[in-house]
């Protein structure tokens, strides 16, 4: 054993070692060369390659499942407890109606909270003999105002709802915004038909070009969808001890569009 493992046997073995670390460096470096120049081949030849672009539009329609609504509740008092003490009353009793009308509470949600000083500014006083109080502003009072966004799954209710909301004290109302749970379903069958769209108008150019379509090298798309949100303003035939009938206010449908555009490598 001792003899094996002499100075001469251990020379030896370390340059085999060495032979074989390099023989592995030069094999992952070649390795690596090859991959590069086929990589590089195929960004070459897709740069040099022929291709036409293609565009194509696909419309989708989707008939409206929420609505979100919002109202203000305002409040003006000579202290800012007392105003918050008359709106947290107005807010509570919205919040009520709204719960006892089958709006969940994950759907209610407070959106804007202000207090808020208010003043009188008397004319400009520049005279001498003008005294100091009368070049100061004058305090009024304060205004609070709470901003509440509901969403409204049943949209059947959403005349209800916001009637219901006029009749408590809600000083503003706006929407309601009718959208759809999952626009992502709908984005996605109206991409699907412009696709189609572009693919028969590519297969059609091809024809008339006299060449053959090879595969699609790159894909572009816009989308959009929805309609703008309609405004509602309470009325005074809201207020309390009004009777009025209960609003109609038809969910309609919403309209999604895809625009792509798709190249085609050709030959």
């Amino acid at each position: 054993m001792d003899t094996f493992f002499n100075q001469k046997n251990r020379e030896r073995m370390g340059k085999v070692l060495l032979l074989l670390g390099i023989a592995a460096v030069l094999y992952v470096g070649m390795k690596f060369v090859n991959e590069m120049k086929a990589f590089d081949g195929g960004a070459s030849d897709l740069a040099n390659a022929s291709t036409i672009d293609v565009s194509g539009t696909g419309t989708a329609f989707a008939i409206p499942n929420i609505a979100s609504e919002s109202f203000t509740i305002e409040q003006k008092a000579a202290t800012v407890a007392a105003a918050q003490a008359a709106v947290t009353g107005k807010a509570n009793a919205a919040v009520a109606f709204l719960k006892s009308a089958g709006v969940a509470e994950k759907d209610i949600q407070t959106t804007n909270y202000s207090a808020y000083p208010e003043y009188s500014y008397p004319n400009p006083c520049s005279s001498d003999a003008c005294p100091l109080s009368a070049k100061e502003p004058k305090l009024l009072g304060y205004t609070v105002s709470e901003t509440i966004t509901v969403k409204i799954r049943n949209t059947e209710n959403v005349g209800t709802i916001i009637d219901g909301l006029g009749s408590r004290g809600v000083t503003g109302l706006s929407g309601p915004d009718f959208t759809v749970d999952n626009p992502d379903t709908v984005n996605a069958q109206a991409r699907k038909l412009a696709i189609d769209d572009a693919e028969a108008k590519a297969e059609v150019l091809a024809r008339d070009l006299g060449v053959d379509l090879v595969r699609v090298v790159r894909f572009n798309e816009s989308a959009g969808g929805g309609y703008p949100m309609p405004m509602y303003a309470a009325k005074d035939s809201m207020a309390v001890g009004a009777a009025a009938p209960t609003s109609v206010l038809p969910a309609g449908q919403n309209k999604y569009v895809s625009n792509v555009t798709i190249t085609y490598e050709i030959r």
